[in-house]
Order: C-alpha cells, then structure tokens, then sequence
C-alpha cells in the first residue's frame, strides 16, 4: 500500500506557486511562514521552498522530507493550497529539532493558519 504523498497533492508549477504569492495570505510563526489561497480542487496541496542560505542540500531535504510527512498524516477539511518556508531561527535549531517536536510545531502552525481564516478549515 503507498502511503506516499502523491504528486497530485504537491505544487509543481511556476504558475501555481505565483498565483498563491500575489493573491494568497500570510501566516508567520516562529518556525515557519506560509503563505496560502483556497483552490478549486477536492483535496489540499503543498509547496515547500527552501533558500540555499538555510544550509546545505541535505539539510534542505531533510527540511522538505519533514514537513511533507507532516502534511500527509494531517487530515484536511478542505482544499487550500499551502506554500512553507523555513524562518532564519528555524535555520539555527534545525539540525538539534527531533521530528516529534518539528512535526507538532508545524502542525500547531497549520492550525493557526485554520484559525486566522474561517473559509479555511485544516
């Protein structure tokens, strides 16, 4: 059985990904900042970018690797598109963060994000 998150549930496009930056909203945390647009679709879609100043490659995709296992065991409500981004002091505490306690920051992101905006419900 494939647990995996599929490619229909990742954002691919340069498109998609200009689209949820001009018209989508922001949301901020310590760790993380996301920026998110409802879509038309029946199920919720992630992007991740990751800037080559957080560290080197498999920093970055253990990084990517992370929130993507997160994203896949959370259960959405509704159709969002997110994109994430890792904050500069995420950068420092990295490499020191279990997934348990990076897992449970993001998921408690994602519900701020549900809760600064009724339409979307996580």
């Amino acid at each position: 059985m494939n647990e995996g998150l599929g490619p229909e549930k990742r954002l691919k496009k340069r498109k998609e990904f200009e689209k949820i930056f001009l018209e989508g909203e922001v949301a901020k945390s310590e760790w993380f900042v996301a920026r998110y647009l409802k879509n038309d679709l029946k199920f919720p879609r992630i992007g991740i970018v990751v800037s080559r100043k957080f560290g080197k490659a498999h920093v970055r995709n253990k990084f990517k690797r992370y929130v993507r296992e997160t994203f896949r065991k959370m259960h959405f409500e509704r159709n969002i598109d997110l994109v994430i981004f890792p904050t500069k002091e995420l950068k420092k505490e990295f490499e020191n963060i279990t997934y348990e306690d990076f897992s449970e920051a993001l998921r408690l992101f994602f519900e701020k994000i549900a809760s600064q905006n009724e339409k979307v419900k996580l």
